[in-house]
């Protein structure tokens, strides 16, 4: 074997499991496997997940906040409004260097599988070449899955249709679109059907930005659950956003979500920016209860719109789970569940989890369970790609004195009772560091 990672606990709560790698697939999930391996980490107890996923984020805005323009007041078009500013002077060169340097914060988080919303709306393409350019790069570290985003608005900008031909042309792998910032809602609702037409002649995803307002007349989310329905496209259809459904009358948005349902398209949440632009954030209970598949995103980091973050998505998951007031222990798994293999459901991640046959891409974390991990923001011990570990972090741990007493802490449950670290053995190296 290239890599065992021996005595795990799985997402489902199952304990004393080993996963065996070999090739860069994994080939064994199972109680003491016996076999030598080129390394073997010992996750002593420790929670071992797929790889983090976020289903939404403007990569290309990422590490721009104060630079110079700081959004003053949160709001999604003040933050547009420093966006249009800011992309007019940027190169090539400085989206990657800004980006490459975001994308290694992620690495290090064990988000190993990303949705880059990459706005078209650039003569030049600026954008669209630095992530075509980078996603190639770093294929090696980390899956970057590119959606054509008309941020001036597909129908309102007079280059909008030729851009995204072009962007599409390029390589870019998911149709986007913002009904929100076109003239008009009817106008909005004909861009959704012309965008949703576009992604089926090509046989592409469809992730929309749609609702982005706590106003209850937004009602964009029907137009592309039709549109899903209509063109039989299902899973290959996102909606982000989805704000102004928790405003809905209760009526409506229960004939709305089992629409949603009916379609099997994927509903994508960012509750940060959920909390900051609109103070909002849409029916995410209803919609597990429903059936629906919900994904996370970061949607920002440290940019126009949001002032924070550090590319974690436990982050993510634990202001959902606060602000989104999803307290039962069901609901908090789905929410780990969403950060994982549901939104690896929603881009259609083909390999993932951790079964046999499965890409060996894991997270080794220091913490028992799920939502120890989401509560501390655990530490990525280790973050293997394809069998190999790809980032490490030490424990995390802190001494306090008390008296004439050291007592050392980790912050999880049974921290007290644990000594010692991450054991890793190399072949040849007969002891553990």
């Amino acid at each position: 074997m290239d890599l065992i990672v021996k005595n795990a606990t799985l997402q489902d709560g199952s304990t004393g499991i080993d996963i065996a790698c070999s090739n860069g697939m994994i080939v064994a999930v199972e109680p003491n496997i016996d076999a030598e391996a080129g390394e073997i980490i010992d996750a002593s107890g420790r929670l071992v997940v797929p790889p983090f996923v976020d289903a939404h984020w403007h990569l290309d805005a990422a590490l721009l906040h104060g630079d110079p323009y700081v959004c003053e007041t949160g709001l999604l078009y003040e933050g547009i409004n420093a966006w249009l500013e800011l992309k007019a002077e940027a190169t090539v060169a400085s989206y990657k260097e800004r980006m490459r340097q975001a994308l290694a914060w992620a690495v290090a988080n064990g988000l190993l599988h990303i949705r880059c919303q990459t706005d078209i709306c650039d003569l030049q393409l600026r954008q669209v070449q630095a992530l075509v350019e980078l996603r190639d790069e770093l294929r090696d570290l980390i899956d970057l899955q590119l959606v054509a985003f008309p941020q001036d608005g597909y129908l309102r900008d007079p280059n909008a249709r030729s851009l995204m031909t072009r962007a599409l042309d390029m390589g870019l792998d998911v149709v986007g679109g913002i009904p929100d910032y076109e003239l008009t809602a009817e106008i909005g609702f004909e861009s959704v059907k012309q965008l949703c037409e576009l992604a089926n002649e090509r046989n592409l995803m469809v992730d929309m930005h749609v609702d982005q307002t706590p106003d209850p007349n937004s009602r964009q989310i029907e137009a592309v659950a039709h549109q899903a329905i209509r063109l039989g496209m299902g899973a290959r259809v996102s909606a982000s956003h989805c704000v102004s459904m928790k405003n809905f009358a209760d009526y409506y948005a229960d004939k709305l979500i089992a629409q949603i349902a009916q379609a099997e398209m994927n509903v994508c949440v960012q509750p940060m920016t959920a909390a900051t632009c609109w103070g909002v954030m849409t029916r995410v209970n209803e919609l597990y209860d429903a059936g629906v598949n919900v994904a996370f995103g970061q949607d920002s980091v440290m940019d126009p719109w949001f002032p924070f973050g550090k590319c974690d998505m436990l982050d993510v998951a634990h202001m959902a789970i606060v602000y989104g007031r999803l307290m039962s222990e069901k609901k908090k798994a789905r929410v780990f569940d969403s950060i994982t293999y549901g939104g690896a459901r929603a881009l259609q991640v083909e390999g993932y989890g951790i079964a046999n046959n499965m890409n060996a891409d894991m997270v080794v974390l220091q913490a028992a369970d799920p939502m120890e991990a989401i509560r501390i923001r655990a530490t990525r011990l280790a973050v293997i790609r394809r069998g190999k570990v790809i980032a490490r972090q030490n424990e995390q741990r802190a001494s306090v004195m008390l008296g004439d007493r050291t007592i050392e802490i980790d912050f999880t449950r049974e921290g007290v009772k644990r000594s010692g670290g991450l054991s890793v053995q190399r072949a040849g190296c007969g002891h553990g560091h």
